[in-house]
């Protein structure tokens, strides 16, 4: 299994996980062109997408679904707060996800996160044919106990990490932005999201991808340098990089992650 972040950040969320038999896109913030132009150096086509699980209903992270749903006929599953949060056309057709659903060669899972939307979850993704298990959580202001459980002895982990405390502190956001972005519905700064990586570790530990970095309260030198304390001994040889906001992030996973050591 690879995953490949086509987009992260404000402007746009979507991340492509790929089994080879099976592949599924978590999130669709960007427009069909740009999904279509990021997925051709990876060899994919977008009607060769599976379904889009969404996290939460913020147009960041849904913006390119409708469109993508009329031309290609995706499945599109999630909770059932994200799917009351979408569009007509796409509720019509769209699948909630109870407890776990099978997408081709894919088990998915939903974890209830802190989030300031309706029902946002965090996504837990187990290749059945490989064993390979991969976590997903962007868009939270705190992790509970039950998304570290989840995500303990995953083997790939991709983890918000969206701004320094001190640089948000300082900079240019009104006070009532500041608020809500450090709040417990908000998003995870570098330091917690370092604690996480550390409470989820285990050996098995493979490759770290940090999402959702602010442009303004964060860069991948700093995100890197506060989250690499978060891998631990047991996962001495995980690789660590952030995502890229507006193009392909290098893949983490069985194909290139040993190519990727740390992306700072």
């Amino acid at each position: 299994m690879r995953i490949v972040a086509l987009a992260s950040g404000s402007s746009g969320n979507a991340i492509l996980v790929d089994s080879g038999d099976t592949r599924i896109l978590v999130d669709c913030g960007i427009g069909p062109r740009t999904l279509k132009t990021r997925l051709a150096p990876l060899g994919i086509r977008p009607d060769e997408i599976s379904a889009v699980v969404v996290t939460h209903e913020h147009s960041d992270h849904t913006r390119g679904i409708p469109t993508a749903l009329s031309r290609w006929r995706w499945m599109v599953a999630g909770s059932a707060g994200t799917i009351r949060g979408l569009s007509a056309e796409c509720r019509q057709t769209a699948t909630v996800i109870r407890q776990q659903l099978r997408i081709g060669g894919l088990d998915i899972d939903l974890i209830p996160i802190a989030h300031d939307a309706n029902e946002p979850t965090a996504i837990a993704i187990t290749d059945r044919a490989s064993g390979i298990r991969a976590g997903i959580a962007h868009d939270l202001g705190q992790p509970s106990d039950a998304l570290i459980a989840a995500f303990r002895g995953v083997d790939l982990l991709c983890i918000e990490a969206n701004h320094d405390a001190e640089m948000l502190r300082n900079g240019p956001y009104p006070v009532f932005l500041k608020q809500r972005v450090a709040s417990g519905t908000g998003h995870l700064s570098n330091d917690q999201s370092a604690a996480f990586i550390d409470a989820v570790s285990t050996r098995e530990l493979r490759a770290v991808l940090l999402l959702h970095l602010s442009a303004v309260n964060n860069s991948p030198a700093v995100a890197c340098a506060a989250t690499k304390r978060g891998i631990n001994r047991r996962a001495r040889r995980a690789t660590l990089a952030a995502a890229i906001r507006k193009a392909t992030s290098p893949p983490i996973g069985d194909h290139h992650d040993i190519q990727f050591a740390l992306a700072i």
